[in-house]
């Protein structure tokens, strides 16, 4: 089913590439438009069949390693500049005066659910707002969030503006993100900030005995500035929101 799927989308793909490259410079902009229009709804359709996917298939065992969420927060924190520059959202880090915070998790898992994390502020969020990601760390556990300043959770009377925004997703990503956190040991919350917005809270156990470092691969130098999978992601993501169809009033 997956394969045929995606021999589908790219079919479909490479079609609207033929139209795009014979289309002359001065043919309609409607169906130019049109054409746009399809290859960023092709994106988008691709990524939440991946998603759907990867809801459907077995639990498998999972081997976790040290992993050092300063690195995480680091990551999405060097997306900065972009995410301004491109959505006219603020980025702010904050580790609370941390360093290196490990915990045992396992990478990929961590970077997904970062990622949908920030995906959903970044959608919450109007040009001229702000989302914070950090850390708050106390002598058992430490928590990861994201917070912004958007349309908040879709309740009361910010349901319409959250569904404008969301554009009625199908939240696979959020699904993705509650699966992960059950397999690591993780929790995950979904809070509403006062007067507006919503702040997403991991909370993870600490390390009961310190981190052997030399035992893992894990671990990037923080001067490697090398694009990391998160990272890719985001600017993905970044182009959709972009390229999102404005919505009639």
């Amino acid at each position: 089913m997956e394969t045929a799927f995606l021999h589908s989308l790219r079919l479909m793909d490479q079609n609207r590439e033929y139209l795009q490259m014979h289309l002359a410079p001065a043919a309609d902009s409607r169906a130019a438009q049109a054409l746009d229009d399809m290859a960023v709804e092709s994106a988008r359709l691709e990524r939440t069949f991946r998603e759907v996917m990867e809801l459907s298939a077995p639990e498998q065992p999972l081997h976790k390693l040290p992993l050092d969420l300063c690195q995480l927060v680091s990551q999405m924190d060097q997306m900065g500049e972009e995410i301004k520059a491109q959505c006219g959202t603020t980025l702010r880090a904050d580790c609370g005066g941390l360093t290196q915070c490990l915990v045992w998790g396992d990478r990929a898992m961590a970077e997904q659910i970062c990622f949908h994390l920030l995906s959903n502020a970044l959608h919450a969020v109007a040009p001229g707002g702000s989302i914070t990601v950090g850390l708050c760390r106390t002598e058992q556990d430490v928590t990861l969030f994201v917070e912004d300043d958007g349309c908040g959770l879709p309740e009361g009377e910010s349901w319409l503006e959250n569904r404008r925004r969301f554009l009625g997703g199908a939240q696979a990503g959020l699904l993705l993100c509650r699966r992960y956190c059950r397999q690591l040991g993780w929790e995950l919350a979904l809070l509403p900030r006062s007067p507006q917005g919503a702040r997403a809270e991991l909370k993870l156990p600490l390390p009961a005995r310190p981190v052997p470092i030399e035992a893992t691969v894990e671990f990037r130098s923080s001067a490697d500035r090398t694009p990391t999978a998160l990272q890719h992601q985001l600017r993905r993501e970044l182009y959709l929101l972009t390229r999102k169809t404005p919505l009639s009033d």
